[in-house]
């Protein structure tokens, strides 16, 4: 099986378009929503859009290659043909975050579906547009760590990742070639107005820079999780907003690159104020494996988040609560350290100042 993730432009609705409609599809392009478009040419645009949808149901095979690079590109990489077995494939369509490149991802979805394509996923990713630079660079910090947390993982001697960059924009996709390198098995891609698919296997690349993650890791674990930096950086993985530092696209992807290696190795101090390590905790995680001393630092970045949420967004997997009976009595609270293999909690107890004290891992009670 495939997994097969496609960027996404507009040419299903230039390609499709009038001289005179090309002008206010490209100038509404970054528009988030139709609201900001004049009342006159929002109904021209979504008028067409209708009739793409109309359209696009019965188009053939060769209709649909010569209307949408997206479709292009995806049925070069079948040959041409649809069979049973490559319906069984997973699309990712990768919309831009406007309404015209959403409605572009719906359009492709709708003719995967109706030529028998079951699982179709458009994603419409966050700020990922062309009006603001600072934004986009954002984003695809953001596309790094959705890589790393849902495709990564899919990869597998039954399933293969494929990236098929024949449509959407140029400093996108540019930037997927790269990330293809490490997280696909195979980038793709078709020009327009072209038959010939140009197919590029992975390579055996490593990035290599992991010792400025080491050096910084605390900053580099709050940056990753969304928390504030505000001792000052400098270099090109770090970019600095009012005072505040977060990781550019080239610092999220060499964190998630050496991320599982440097939590593997040992039980890292605290990324937060607000989590302190009491005496005995570090000895009770003595003799853990890699795996379980990865799953710790997890469970610690889970929790330094949980505590400097005003949200307190406590996730099912960290699953923070008071002990009713403990065999500590300073122990007040339990974190789940994992749940199979002989489970094991973290036990903690709260301070008066708001800061949590790790007290020592131990058996589930």
């Amino acid at each position: 099986m495939n997994i097969i993730l496609s960027t996404c432009g507009t040419s299903v609705l230039t390609n499709n378009a009038s001289e005179d409609l090309r002008k206010p599809l490209t100038k509404y392009a970054n528009e988030k929503t139709g609201d900001r478009v004049p009342s006159a040419e929002r109904d021209r645009i979504g008028e067409h859009i209708d009739n793409c949808k109309k359209a696009f149901a019965a188009y053939s095979v060769e209709e649909a290659k010569r209307k949408s690079a997206e479709l292009n590109g995806i049925l070069a990489f079948y040959g041409d043909r649809i069979n049973e077995e490559n319906k069984k494939d997973v699309h990712y369509l990768l919309a831009t975050d406007t309404w015209l490149g959403e409605e572009t991802a719906n359009i492709v979805a709708l003719w995967l579906k109706a030529h028998g394509f079951m699982d179709i996923r458009v994603k419409r990713h966050d700020d990922l547009q062309t009006a603001d630079l600072q934004c986009f660079r954002n984003s695809l910090a953001d596309l790094v760590k959705w890589c790393d947390e849902t495709i990564k993982p899919l990869r597998s001697l039954q399933c293969r990742v494929i990236f098929n960059l024949s449509g959407g924009f140029k400093s996108e996709t540019g930037f997927l070639q790269m990330l293809g390198m490490f997280y696909a098995d195979e980038t793709i891609y078709i020009f327009e107005r072209s038959s010939e698919l140009m197919r590029i296997p992975r390579l055996p690349v490593k990035m290599d820079d992991n010792e400025s993650a080491r050096k910084d890791l605390r900053d580099f674990r709050r940056a990753a999780l969304g928390l504030e930096v505000r001792a000052e950086k400098s270099g090109i993985y770090w970019f600095e907003v009012d005072g505040a530092y977060s990781l550019t696209e080239w610092g999220e992807f060499v964190f998630a690159q050496h991320k599982d290696e440097i939590y593997r190795e040992q039980i890292h101090p605290s990324p937060s104020e607000k989590i302190v390590f009491a005496q005995g905790f570090l000895p009770s995680c003595t003799g853990e494996t890699p795996s379980h001393k990865h799953e710790i630092n997890e469970k610690i970045d889970l929790f330094a988040r949980f505590l400097e949420n005003e949200k307190r967004l406590n996730l099912k997997s960290l699953h923070y609560h008071p002990v009713k009976h403990p065999r500590d009595r300073n122990v007040t609270h339990e974190i789940y350290a994992w749940s199979d293999g002989g489970a094991k909690r973290i036990y903690c107890r709260e301070l008066d100042n708001g800061v949590a004290e790790l007290l020592f891992l131990g058996e589930h009670l």
